[in-house]
């Protein structure tokens, strides 16, 4: 127990001995954290607006005005019959008039002697399959069926938001092996600076017989420290800035605590990778 309080109360001395270093090593840690941990929650909410929308994937399917009523009710069996169709909904002309009429004006149609407005089927997917994967694949089926005139839903919406996710996933990887790599160095590079300043009590240490875990102990827990105190600093940039967020607008970013404590650990994580390494090559 006592070797442990001894190796914590060296490495709040190194610390002190490399004071410009270590407060630099952390500063660059929590900026760098920070910037993962942005786009991190960046990319969270972009696919999170995709399964939004992937759940309010609805097919609009408009039926040719020839087909008499069995020839739409037999069609409407022939949607359903498809695995990845959870309900289809039957839209008659006048309910579409009468839809279309709350949203322009009850004089719509005043001058038309006849509603021009086609029939049409709702079509809802079900969960697992809401993806524009499986929706272009069952449109592409669905247009063979005799008595579809039109197909619609929104593919321009979706197939813009699926890239976005796809290049943010991507960026923030990109990022990330960046932050470890700036991190790791950083944090190696003042362990070997407090390790040099040490060399003489090293020496000294060896020759009485103390053991390497004994020796290599404190620059363990400095790097780990010096991670860690990056982390938390990170996180609670985070958090207010999302706090910030929140305020203004409402439910544009959602991340919960754990989500963004994740920051605190990869703090702690590239710290004690940082001072394993430099660790294992100048000690």
């Amino acid at each position: 127990m006592k070797s442990y309080l001894y190796s914590i109360q060296e490495a709040f001395e190194g610390f002190k001995r490399a004071r410009f270093s270590s407060i630099m090593s952390i500063f660059t840690i929590a900026f760098l954290l920070f910037i993962v941990g942005f786009f991190g929650l960046l990319s969270l909410n972009v696919n999170r607006l995709i399964q939004v929308l992937n759940a309010k994937i609805d097919i609009q399917l408009f039926i040719s005005n020839t087909m008499d009523d069995q020839a739409v009710a037999d069609l409407g069996a022939k949607i359903l019959a498809y695995e990845v169709v959870e309900n289809v909904e039957f839209m008659s002309k006048d309910i579409a008039a009468k839809e279309l009429e709350k949203e322009f004006g009850e004089d719509l149609f005043i001058l038309l002697e006849d509603n021009p407005l086609p029939s049409s089927f709702i079509v809802k997917i079900k969960k697992d399959y809401r993806s524009l994967k499986y929706v272009k694949n069952l449109t592409n089926e669905l247009k063979s069926l005799p008595g579809i005139d039109e197909i619609v839903y929104p593919s321009f919406e979706l197939g813009v938001l699926s890239k976005f996710s796809k290049i943010a996933t991507i960026v923030n990887s990109i990022i990330f092996v960046i932050v470890f790599l700036g991190s790791f160095f950083v944090v190696s590079n003042t362990i070997r600076l407090i390790i040099h300043a040490r060399q003489h009590i090293i020496k000294t240490m060896k020759l009485v017989g103390a053991k390497e875990s004994f020796i290599r102990r404190p620059y363990i827990i400095e790097g780990v420290l010096q991670g860690l105190i990056g982390g938390i600093i990170a996180f609670s940039a985070l958090y207010g800035l999302n706090s910030l967020i929140h305020y203004y607008y409402p439910g544009l970013l959602v991340v919960t605590f754990k989500q963004m404590s994740v920051i605190i650990v990869a703090g702690l994580v590239f710290g004690l990778t940082g001072s394993l390494f430099a660790i294992k090559k100048f000690l």
